[in-house]
């Protein structure tokens, strides 16, 4: 892929919520990133991918990582969405400075701890977050003013108080983790149809709420959900390699 050339990246907020509210398109061809440092996503990009979420919960990456992660996809256009390990507002701090388009927030099971991660992630007075010189106020980063705030529905706890999480001032949506979701909850399988079931109850939620509704995919019937959601990650880097690997050797 030829990167030569700086782009702007989507405003990912606005474009999610505009989809949200029925008036745009979501962003459904995301790739999740678990490994690849800015060397190999250079070379992953160039395929149709929508947006890039990287993954600091599971897989090899730090939040040192995340400012040569982003150059590279600045450079492309990407929008990117980095999911936190934790709930801690030092974590959330640090990757909204680095300049991500917003958080993905894993285990997220109440109104109370989505709340906690509203005034985490935004400044007085609506939140508690502190400023300070980084690459978003430097402006040398290109996430809007207010990044997007996804809180992660993947636990049985979530998926029954995933109406009052939505309802959070200052939850932009919600994005459904379908495996650890299957697991809390008992579900034969991330695809089955209790999960798949699940997943289109917390994407009617959010649309009820006219707030983004978000899925890990990575699975065939959960791929075939994407036109219902605003935005999708259709599967991993690892994912990818192994898909590579086997069409070249086999």
């Amino acid at each position: 892929m030829n990167i030569a050339a700086p782009t702007p990246s989507t405003d990912l907020r606005s474009t999610l919520t505009a989809a949200a509210a029925g008036s745009g398109e979501g962003l459904r061809r995301g790739l999740w990133v678990s490994f690849l440092d800015p060397y190999g996503l250079e070379v992953a990009l160039g395929s149709g991918v929508d947006w890039l979420g990287l993954d600091l919960q599971h897989g090899n990456l730090e939040p040192s990582d995340v400012p040569g992660l982003l150059r590279v996809a600045e450079r492309a256009g990407l929008p990117v969405l980095a999911r936190t390990p934790d709930h801690a507002p030092a974590t959330v701090g640090r990757l909204l400075d680095a300049g991500v388009d917003g958080l993905i927030v894993p285990m997220v099971e109440s109104a109370d701890q989505a709340r906690a991660l509203v005034s985490a992630g935004r400044t007085p007075p609506r939140g508690t977050r502190s400023t300070g010189g980084c690459r978003q106020t430097l402006g040398v980063a290109d996430a809007p003013a207010e990044q997007l705030l996804l809180p992660m529905v993947e636990t049985a706890a979530g998926l029954r108080n995933a109406a009052d999480i939505l309802a959070v001032d200052g939850v932009d949506g919600v994005f459904v983790g379908p495996y650890d979701l299957s697991i809390s909850s008992g579900f034969p399988a991330p695809d089955s149809p209790q999960t798949l079931d699940a997943v289109r109850h917390v994407v009617g939620l959010a649309r009820h709420a006219r707030k983004v509704a978000g899925f890990m995919a990575g699975a065939p019937g959960l791929v075939d959900l994407a036109p219902e959601a605003d935005l999708v990650a259709l599967d991993t880097d690892v994912a990818a390699l192994r898909l590579g690997l086997s069409r070249l050797y086999r």
